[in-house]
């Protein structure tokens, strides 16, 4: 099983270092000279400090900084500008709030993202427990959105917000009824003032037809094989163990592919029904004593997230990762029963459900979003009670097959 986790965590850093490729893109220098280029596409969640591109596939690999790059995009995918200026980096965590109504502005040199764009434009800057917001037009240069939360009068347990963007925004948007009546309405992300930007610059059905575009939803049936490792049980007398085996698992996979990154990360939901004996099996000890175990089954509910690599248009690999929610223990068996010449003499307790005891990690292939193989490892499952000083770890890695219904 160690063998099995470290093939799989290998596997995992290869296919995510090579899936890290250049893409095209083009950027325009502070000379404002554009160049098409390849730009290393690092799916970057918060905001780039520099990036890395190529002016071919053969040229060596160069560096673009907000000091020395205007502007760079990867095309049909996302735009960064660059912005020297206020920027208040104080942090959004409820826990390390300052107790400063006015924002603590920092003059810096950063990229920013372009999220809106039109007679008035929207910009986000988003780093560690930190998201800002900005804006520009034809007669105002690049302004912070102002919204910060912070201690009122210094007591942590009184959080308040300056939400002076509400002010900035219906300045901004006074020659617009429409506008106006969406402004009390719009929270400090990045959803609502993007709805917000596009129906002042009309371009709110487009964006929205984009965003229903890429939402998809997946259902899969995914029948498999679990690899269970021997079976046996701590702290007792017993010394046997049960052998390694195999055995069938089939379950139903709900994906929700999310609408950003290419539609490259997903959340899973997996409820999978797994065999691990369908009949009572007994195991002798290198003493008089014997184990026996009643058909044993378990039902999980896993819940995770799924990040796709991909080879071209119908091939990519995936990886993923899944906490078990939920586990219940189904079939006939309800203990561990230890045996001395054919009689019971204790009988140790199964668990019944249990929650958040286990992980589960896979990388696999998908072709033409149809059909799919995954190779999963699941963690150390103790399935004794836990009132119980004894235990017995479940241990399996898994070959599942997946078709996607729709």
């Amino acid at each position: 099983m160690r063998k099995a986790f470290l093939a799989l965590l290998l596997f995992f850093v290869f296919f995510t270092n090579a899936q890290i490729k250049f893409e095209k893109g083009y950027l325009i220098t502070t000379n404002n000279e554009k160049k098409e280029v390849l730009i290393k596409n690092m799916d970057w969640i918060n905001t780039p400090t520099g990036f890395s591109y190529k002016t071919d596939q053969n040229s060596t690999e160069l560096t673009g900084l907000p000091s020395n790059i205007k502007e760079f995009g990867i095309h049909n995918s996302s735009k960064y500008i660059s912005y020297t200026g206020s920027i208040d980096y104080s942090s959004d965590n409820t826990t390390e709030l300052s107790s400063k109504y006015e924002p603590e502005l920092t003059e810096s040199s950063v990229f920013l993202k372009e999220e809106a764009v039109g007679t008035t434009n929207l910009y986000s800057y988003k780093g560690k427990n930190v998201i800002r917001f900005f804006y520009s037009n034809a007669s105002t240069s690049i302004t912070p959105l102002i919204n910060k939360k912070y201690y009122l009068e210094g007591n942590t347990s009184k959080i308040a917000t300056n939400n002076s963007y509400i002010g900035q925004l219906k300045d901004l948007f006074s020659d617009d009824s429409n506008s106006l009546t969406l402004i009390n309405q719009t929270k400090y992300n990045t959803s609502d003032l993007k709805k917000l930007f596009n129906v002042y610059n009309k371009t709110e059905n487009v964006a929205s037809s984009e965003l229903k575009e890429k939402t998809k939803f997946n259902l899969h049936i995914r029948p498999g094989i679990n690899f269970y490792s021997s079976l046996g049980l701590k702290g007792s007398i017993f010394d046997g163990v049960f052998p390694s085996k195999s055995s069938f698992r089939i379950g139903i996979e709900a994906e929700v592919v999310l609408p950003f990154n290419k539609n490259k990360w997903s959340i899973l939901f997996e409820p999978t029904y797994s065999a691990y004996s369908g009949k009572t099996i007994t195991v002798k000890s290198n003493s008089l004593y014997e184990m026996s175990l009643d058909s044993y089954s378990f039902i999980t509910l896993p819940i995770g997230i799924r990040h796709y690599m991909f080879i071209n248009d119908k091939s990519k690999i995936f990886v993923n990762g899944q906490a078990n929610v939920l586990t219940l223990r189904s079939g006939k068996a309800k203990n561990f029963d230890l045996l001395y010449s054919g009689q019971a003499f204790e009988k140790v307790p199964l668990s019944t459900t249990q929650t958040f005891k286990s992980l589960s990690f896979g990388i696999g292939y998908n072709y033409n979003n149809k059909y799919s193989i995954e190779f999963r490892y699941n963690t150390n499952n103790n399935i004794i009670e836990d009132t119980t000083s004894q235990t017995a770890d479940i241990k399996y890695a898994s070959i599942i097959l997946g078709y996607n219904i729709f």
